[in-house]
């Protein structure tokens, strides 16, 4: 790209469209190395494509928090967040059940349940804090308990069912049974960066100003970084807490190159710009799954 191309960019700025184009890309590369290491010209580069994809997670948190402010319909657009979650874990029981023996068993990650419950997270505490600047004490207490119920029960949930019944089927079932409790029972503890991105993208939502929101963003790299150099490398018992996933997820070396999305969201101009809306969610579960199965047939395990 021309010089002169590059510096109006720079002035014009970036729209969200554009800067979900670049997450997309930097999500594909960091997949290529996450899901299709075993194939030996990209394991050989699996350390540089896994760092080029620290970039990605924080893109799209930021540009979700500039769709749920300008959303005609926050609880719409939460219920898409949970639908799209759904419908991915629903492609991944699939083709785990039908193609597992010719493909193997996946159980990747799912980001869009993360921030499904970063969404849910802004709703429960937009509601609480309204109910208290209307002096409703008893309202304000309900947020909070939904708040509970959806952190602690689905897992609690989850796990109960699978210990009923562990054992009373083959493996091939009690895959398909695990899988579709994560489909439709989404833990915060289960997805993409766990409780963390949860709780990032609701301070990016209150703060409200794209410069204050990257002050925010910088701020926690900062404290990732701190933690990722201070901090043991063997936590012991801490490891197996939720606070020990939270270091283990975000305070590494790898995980602080996230600060480079940084200048990006810098650039961000405030506008929408043009793009497919359900692009991202369909591409999302199937280019890992075609990336493992390319893996797959030219080095089985």
């Amino acid at each position: 790209m021309p010089v002169s191309n590059t510096l109006d960019m720079v002035k014009r700025g970036l729209t969200a469209a554009q800067i979900k184009w670049i997450a997309l890309i930097l999500m594909t590369v960091d997949h290529l190395g996450a899901f299709g290491f075993e194939i030996p010209v990209i394991g050989r580069y699996y350390t540089r494509l896994r760092a080029v994809g620290r970039l990605a997670m924080p893109l799209f948190l930021f540009l979700l928090v500039q769709s749920i402010r300008h959303t005609r319909s926050k609880p719409r657009f939460l219920l898409r967040l949970y639908v799209a979650g759904m419908c991915t874990e629903l492609f991944v029981a699939a083709t785990n059940f039908f193609l597992g023996d010719l493909f193997g068993v996946h159980s990747p990650g799912n980001i869009l349940f993360s921030f499904f419950y970063a969404a849910l997270y802004i709703l429960l505490i937009e509601a609480c804090a309204s109910a208290l600047r209307a002096r409703r004490f008893a309202a304000a207490l309900l947020p909070v308990l939904a708040g509970a119920a959806v952190t602690l029960l689905p897992a609690a949930v989850c796990e109960g069912i699978e210990g009923l019944f562990s054992g009373e089927t083959g493996i091939r079932y009690m895959i398909l049974r695990h899988d579709l409790l994560r489909a439709f029972l989404p833990s915060v503890w289960g997805g993409d960066y766990g409780w963390g991105l949860a709780a990032l993208g609701a301070a990016l939502y209150f703060a409200r100003t794209k410069r204050r929101q990257c002050a925010v963003f910088g701020g926690f790299c900062l404290l990732c970084a701190a933690g990722a150099v201070l901090l043991p490398a063997d936590l012991g018992p801490i490891g197996y807490t939720y606070i020990g996933s939270f270091i283990n997820t975000f305070c590494t070396l790898s995980q602080c190159r996230m600060v480079l999305a940084l200048p990006l969201m810098m650039l961000y101009n405030g506008r929408r710009g043009r793009g497919p809306k359900w692009l991202f969610y369909i591409y999302y579960p199937t280019h890992r799954y075609v990336i493992s199965i390319v893996s797959h047939l030219l080095y089985p395990v």
